[in-house]
């Protein structure tokens, strides 16, 4: 059995004319009819350009938006059936890490405040526990931060030292899921790499099962076990990252691979 499973997922969004009556005129099929089976400790790849409805289909997964119709099934569970308050309790199993760290991190919170408090969402006996401030140390040294600066705020690190407070952050809570939404596309291409090497690595040590979203194909490849590429609310290619990368079948994959070169040379200009 397949640790996450999407069968026949679809997300639309109705265009309604004008007044606030009307019916609505057309329908946006940001996710359409999308199946999909991610195994424990699978990176998964899911790369194409902005608007074709990755985005959309992570928040769908995370039950963050309504499904239109289909199921998406966590660790054996059904999720699209349950009610509002269950998905409520489960909400820690899946987290995210987004594009830009420095606007998902609070700028008023130390890094200490931002991962005790993600912490003791799914500890909550931590907030009076002696064990907190280590518990902190060990997230900060997991994801390669010194611990000596847990007292300082998120403008007093680079953009890459951010990154991984939010990839702290997101581990704290214990997820079952990571949802990792462009986390490197906002960072130096030196950096990038460092990035990519530490969320591998955390897949490997804490058998994380992740979704990494990207534009990139070249990125997606060098993270994802597998890759699945959408193109207007579809997946058009599937497979496993060498084969879609070395022997596309699509031509949307094939005009994806096509502009890598210019996606380094902009990186070096």
């Amino acid at each position: 059995m397949s640790f996450l499973k999407l069968q026949n997922l679809s997300t639309y969004f109705p265009i309604r004319g004008g007044g606030l009556i009307s019916k609505p005129t057309e329908t946006i099929k940001a996710v359409d009819d999308v199946s999909l089976e991610i195994e424990q400790g699978e990176i998964l790849g899911l790369v194409g350009e902005s608007g074709c409805g990755k985005s959309t289909l992570s928040r769908t997964v995370m039950q963050l938006q309504p499904a239109t119709s289909g199921t998406v099934t966590l660790n054996g569970e059904e999720l699209t059936s349950l009610p509002t308050r269950e998905i409520r309790n489960r909400r820690l199993d899946f987290q995210m890490i987004f594009q830009d760290p420095y606007a998902s991190l609070n700028p008023r919170m130390t890094v200490f405040s931002t991962l005790a408090e993600a912490l003791c969402q799914r500890h909550p006996q931590l907030k009076k526990d002696e064990s907190l401030t280590s518990k902190v140390v060990e997230l900060m040294t997991t994801v390669g931060l010194d611990p000596r600066f847990m007292k300082k705020y998120p403008h007093e690190f680079s953009g890459g030292q951010r990154q991984r407070i939010a990839i702290a952050r997101a581990l704290a809570p214990e997820p079952k899921l990571v949802i990792a939404d462009e986390p490197v596309s906002a960072l130096d291409v030196s950096i990038q790499s460092q990035i990519l090497n530490l969320l591998r690595d955390l897949r490997n040590k804490l058998e994380l099962t992740m979704i990494f979203i990207s534009h990139d194909l070249s990125v997606v490849h060098y993270i994802a076990d597998n890759i699945a590429v959408m193109y207007a609310g579809k997946i058009v290619e599937y497979g496993e990252a060498n084969e879609v990368f070395l022997n596309p079948k699509d031509e949307y994959t094939r005009k994806l691979l096509s502009a890598i070169p210019q996606l380094k040379e902009q990186a070096t200009a």
